[in-house]
């Protein structure tokens, strides 16, 4: 038997600075199998200020056959551990000698976290002493305060003085004073001074190493991993520097260079021998939930509420064969001692819905249960839809179930805030969660650290594939980047230390869903930590806290129910004030043809283009239908050909067979497939025999492929088969079926839900289009962000598919606008209004006090009003000038073009805003005695001239629009183009996103954000998004590129942009990598022969004597022609043939448009 044990390590939980694995796909790492291989009996985990690791190596080390000693290197200031003062912090070791040290480390945890962090998680010696039960210490490292005073002058009375200290908190035989050696100047003047403070004090030694890593040789990779933490690289001469003796030693080793003290080594071994965590065994543990008096217990009351719900349901007649179904479930949850989960979750559905927050119909296998849905927090029929309890709740294998909940993401945190006040704040935490280093972010972190170019990594990168369970490993594989390895020596060595930290915890987030809900406070049975915008979470991912028997609910924020919720009010305030989405048929003709003819721009989970094409080749005609199309537009249903054969069957292509009639009520909706894992379970029940337990064992093990359970339920399907006279050869073909599609098999209870929802959402758009058209659009606001070129601007995407609707939208307007998007009708035509609340730095307060002060008094009679009516604190001059480019302020300036009216409003906002604040300050000191209550006068009194200013141009205008706005919507910079783009010979962007054009080629478009980067080399290069009407690309002005081009490129330049299509690997995102740029004048000028000037009726002589000296500042060979409207005839037009033959020039372009709009033409 090995005679060390090391008692001080960083595993892979400290985060980039210790690489320590524990576990590898829930398996014992290979660290763990060497150290049970050599014969070391125990290990201790102490990483940096945190437990986040500890369940997983208690569990994995006991598994693999090691003592778990579970510990924590604390930081323990001087101070006061919750006051933020410069006091010093040095590091302490902790271990939990049993089951009351444990939970003392996770509440000295917890309030290092929750209140003592600053810059770290820190306790002091107060409350060290208050929580010592249980634990074992060690003095710590260099760090700690013991090696930092017996360095200092006249510190080494000190340093006795603190060791006796700690021997008081902890008792004699638990605070033993730390020994390290890695050749460290300070430890090596510190360790005799150590040693003399044990003699002194009597206190025991312990030799420990600062193992952060698991080889000798891997002192480079944690370099790195230190590297990526940090933001360094290994060049950086002040980056943060280790020994490279920090690996895990051998027991030979430890006890050679402790040879001087072998009783440090000794005490290694009685340490891990008092060190003896045990879990208390336990079931699950629910929070408490208040039973009205009337009921015994909470069993009663909540078969109560399913029997009167689902009374209410059935609409009083309740058939037998949903009492049967529900006395079996209610025997099932109350014997597993499950009745207060469901309490639980129905309580805090029924608060959310009753203060109109809106919840799923249902979501995962939850919808299988006929109590969740007579307790109505689920609203799918299970028993019409043919949905298994049992695949929701096995009756024969005890485990919590899992109810996870959909609901509007607007309301979500109002519903977390009620269970936090229902059961007390202290009860419920968010939920941790830990990024890990994937194959692909490996290779450029480390990139990063060693300074390898970025564009030379990505090449790398990219000949990875796309899959999230692909790791370096497994990529070699790929011809291309095997070859690279092999024949490039820097190449390989990226690849080789990639490979060491890849599948290493890199940061911490916090779970999109998970809330943990206790019966005590949460710091009872978990850890806590800070984590983003300093909410308070678990140290324990989901799964340890379940395992602990917890409740985890996952509350998830459903975008879409908000659209669903949004639509529905319009429809009951404009058509039927009874309007229920819940009531609506299924089987609504409008509907289905609307699905058929892929026009599902908005429609949840039906939206994609891979989704269309399904859909055109499926043509749903029932609600059957659309649930499989959520289970068949899937990788597994795809490459199995399972989805194909879906579709020839449901079109007659494929005949439809039975191998058994009574397959026929199993599969008849999926004409024959096996799509729904419930398929499986419920033919093994039908033909095999299966009990409902043994069915979703079954349906388990042939999705994980567990043989040896396939083969033995096979044995007992067949012979289950031959009782319902069905031959061995039939049965045996059957269950190979069941094997073959049981892997891609999904879970219909999930689809059934999500299809309803994807149904109610094409109902909404086929029947109440404008309505669901406005609750769409209403719902991008706030998620997309303006001027982001990251993600799809859907707002504009929305306004497109609106318009092929037929429905115009009409500008924003301060006189007209709601906050959101609305319906407005002129003359009995429906447009939709645009939004308030959709323009850049107009914020929810700011419109709600514009639009409730306009329904109040009235709609705003010029600038001067609007700003003494409003409050500029919520509204300030910011949004005004938002307002003002987004045109939402024109109706104040009636007859005047937009131009000259924006131009002036944007010119007297200072003014405006200064006068209100005057007048406000007036009427505080009640200025009623001058005035009295003609608030007018005190307006005249206080307002200053109005400032002239030029109109905008044109480009002007439009750019203030796409500004705040995200988009152009008075016009398009590159509409006056677009007709002429094939003679032109350039290609409309939205060619190139639906793969039409690709290879080197010609855009005319518009520059709508610019970037300018740095290479490795110091050299220049840009990155733009350019957009023409049709749609938006990036583009790549790489180094080379951009220095002979660089003085045209700037925002909102309209220029030819020439290159070559690539696609990002990575992102999937089509890219132009550009060669060169010309102006788009120059374009035209080539090849117009004729060019025509369209003279607006009533335009003035001295526009007219512009255009003439415009006309005659270039000489060339394009003929210019003048259409002028008839005097006589308005309706008719003269064209003249001039003298004139010019070369076209921008500022001739320019002069035209400000002054009469597009009115040229060429050809």
């Amino acid at each position: 038997m090995a005679e060390f044990v090391q008692l001080h390590n960083h595993t892979e939980y400290s985060l980039l600075d210790g690489m320590l694995r524990i576990s590898s796909n829930h398996k014992p790492s290979q660290f763990l199998q060497d150290l049970v291989a050599q014969g070391i009996p125990a290990m201790a985990m102490t990483d940096h200020g945190n437990m986040y690791g500890a369940l997983d190596f208690y569990d994995t080390g006991r598994a693999a056959g090691i003592k778990p000693i579970i510990g924590c290197e604390f930081y323990i200031t001087e101070g006061k551990y919750n006051e933020k003062d410069k006091s010093r912090t040095g590091h302490l070791t902790l271990l939990a000698r049993d089951y009351e040290g444990y939970r003392n480390l996770m509440k000295l945890n917890s309030m290092a976290w929750v209140d003592g962090f600053y810059y770290h998680p820190r306790i002091d010696k107060e409350i060290l002493a208050q929580h010592s039960g249980g634990l074992l210490c060690l003095s710590g490292c260099l760090k700690g305060f013991l090696s930092q005073y017996v360095r200092e002058p006249g510190g080494f009375d000190k340093a006795c003085a603190l060791a006796k200290e700690y021997q008081d908190i902890f008792g004699v035989g638990n605070y033993y004073i730390e020994l390290m050696d890695h050749g460290i100047r300070e430890e090596v003047e510190s360790l005799p001074l150590l040693k003399d403070v044990a003699k002194r004090t009597g206190i025991p030694v312990v030799a420990t190493n600062d193992c952060h890593y698991y080889k000798k040789d891997d002192w480079l990779a944690h370099d790195v991993a230190v590297c990526i933490a940090t933001g360094k690289t290994l060049n950086d001469p002040n980056r943060m520097q280790m020994s490279h003796e920090l690996y895990f030693k051998s027991p030979d080793e430890m006890c050679a260079l402790f040879s001087h003290t072998p009783e440090a080594c000794s005490n290694t071994l009685a340490i891990a021998e008092k060190c003896n965590l045990e879990f208390p065994k336990h079931g699950f543990i629910l929070p408490n939930f208040d039973i009205p008096k009337e009921f015994p217990n909470s069993a009663e009351y909540f078969k109560d509420i399913c029997r009167k719900g689902l009374i209410k349901k059935m609409n009083g007649n309740v058939p037998d064969n949903y009492w049967k179904q529900l006395e079996f479930e209610f025997n099932v949850i109350i014997t597993m001692g499950f009745d207060c989960y469901f309490l639980i979750v129905q309580d805090f559905i029924n608060w959310a819905r009753a203060n109109g927050i809106p919840i799923g119909p249902g979501r995962g296998s939850g919808a299988g249960s006929l109590v969740a849905y007579s307790m109505d927090i689920t609203r799918v029929d299970p028993i019409v839809n043919k949905l298994l309890f049992e695949r929701f709740l096995n009756p024969d294998r005890v485990s919590m179930p899992d109810l996870d909940i959909d609901m509007s993401d607007a309301g979500r945190e109002r519903v977390i805030d009620y269970v936090r006040g229902k059961y007390g704040y202290d009860k419920v935490s968010q939920i941790i969660t830990f990024g890990t280093m994937k194959a692909k972010l490996a290779l450029k972190d480390v990139a990063r650290a060693m300074e390898i170019p970025v564009a030379e990594a990505n090449r790398i990168a990219k000949m990875i594939p796309n899959d999230p369970k692909m790791t370096l490993e497994k990529a070699l594989e790929i011809n291309e980047l095997k070859n690279e390895i092999d024949h490039n020596p820097q190449s390989k060595k990226l690849f080789e230390m990639a490979r060491k930290i890849e599948g290493l915890k890199r940061h911490t987030g916090i779970h999109a869903a998970g809330v943990l809900i206790t019966k005590d406070a949460v710091s009872e049975y978990v850890p806590l930590a800070r984590g983003a915008r300093d909410s308070i979470t678990t140290q324990f991912e989901g799964e340890p806290c379940s395992n602990l028997g917890l409740l985890k609910m996952d509350f998830l924020g459903l975008r879409t129910l908000t659209v669903i919720d949004n639509a529905e009010k319009m429809i009951r305030a404009r058509h039927d004030p009874n309007f229920d989405i819940n009531k609506i048929p299924l089987d609504d003709k409008k509907t289905y043809d609307m699905l058929c003819a892929c026009k599902t721009l908005g429609i949840f989970q039906l939206e994609s283009g891979g989704m269309r094409d399904l859909i055109k080749k499926l043509q749903p005609t029932q609600f059957s239908d659309v649930s499989a199309l959520v289970a068949l537009y899937r990788p597994g249903p795809m490459e199995s050909g399972m989805m194909d054969m879906f579709v020839r069957r449901k079109n007659g292509q494929e005949k439809i067979v039975y191998e058994t009639p009574l397959l026929e009520e199993t599969l008849k909706d999926t004409y024959g497939c096996m799509v729904y894992q419930e398929q499986i379970m419920q033919i093994s029940k039908t033909l095999g025999g299966f009990t409902p337990g043994e069915a979703d064992t079954l349906r388990k093990a042939m999705g994980k492929k567990k043989l040896d359970v396939m083969e033995k339920f096979g044995k007992k399907f067949v012979e289950g088969c031959k009782k319902n006279n069905i031959s061995e050869k039939i049965a045996t073909h059957i269950y190979e079926q069941m094997k073959a599609f049981a892997g891609y098999g999904f879970n219909k209870s999930h689809s059934f839900a999500y299809g309803l929802v994807s149904y109610q959402t094409a109902y909404l758009k086929a029947n109440y289009p404008i309505e669901f058209m406005c609750a769409a659009l209403t719902n991008e606001i706030g998620h997309n962000a303006i001027g982001s070129d990251d993600k799809e601007n859907k707002i504009v995407t929305y306004l497109e598919e609106a318009k092929k609707m037929g429905f115009a939208t009409l500008p924003p307007d301060v006189n007209k606008s709601e906050p959101e998007f609305s319906v407005e009708e002129i003359d009995g035509k429906e447009y939709i209004r645009y939004a308030l609340e959709a323009i850049k730095n107009a914020g929810e307060e700011a419109c709600l006090s514009i639009v409730n002060e306009r329904k109040k008094d009235g709609p705003y009679k010029s600038l001067e009003d609007l700003c003494s009516r409003i409050d500029l604190f919520q509204a300030n001059k910011k949004t005004i000038e938002s307002l003002t480019k987004a045109g939402a302020l024109d109706s104040m300036m009636p007859g005047q073009d937009p131009k000259a009216a924006r131009a002036t409003l944007l010119a007297n906002i200072d003014n405006a805003v200064d006068t209100a604040h005057l007048v406000a300050k007036e009427k505080e000191k009640d200025a009623g005695n001058l005035f009295g209550d003609d608030f007018s006068s005190v307006l005249s009194v206080k307002k200053k001239p109005a400032v002239k200013a030029e109109p905008l141009t044109q480009s002007e205008l439009l750019a203030y629009e796409k500004e705040v706005l995200g988009l152009y919507f008075s016009g398009h910079p590159i509409a006056k183009y677009q007709n002429y783009l094939k003679q032109l010979r350039c290609t409309p962007i939205i060619d190139i996103l639906e793969g039409r054009a690709t290879g080197r080629l010609n855009i005319v478009g518009i520059i709508t954000l610019f970037k300018k980067r740095q290479n490795k080399q110091k050299k220049e290069w840009a990155q733009m998004t350019i957009e023409d009407c049709t749609g938006s690309i990036l583009v790549n002005a790489f180094a080379s590129a951009y220095e002979g081009m660089s003085h045209k490129l700037a925002p909102n330049a309209i220029l030819n942009f020439m290159g070559d299509i690539k696609v990002d690997e990575d992102s999937a995102r089509i890219e132009l990598n550009l060669k060169g740029v010309s102006s788009v004048t120059d374009l035209i000028s080539n090849i117009a022969k004729e060019f025509t000037i369209h003279i607006p009726a009533g335009y003035s002589k001295n526009n007219l004597q512009k255009l003439r000296t415009y006309l005659d500042m270039t000489r060339g060979t394009t003929v210019v022609y003048l259409e002028v409207p008839s005097k006589e005839h308005p309706d008719k037009v003269h064209r003249i043939r001039t003298n004139k033959r010019i070369l076209l020039h921008k500022g001739l372009l320019e002069f035209i448009e400000n002054t009469m709009g597009n009115a040229w033409s060429f050809k």
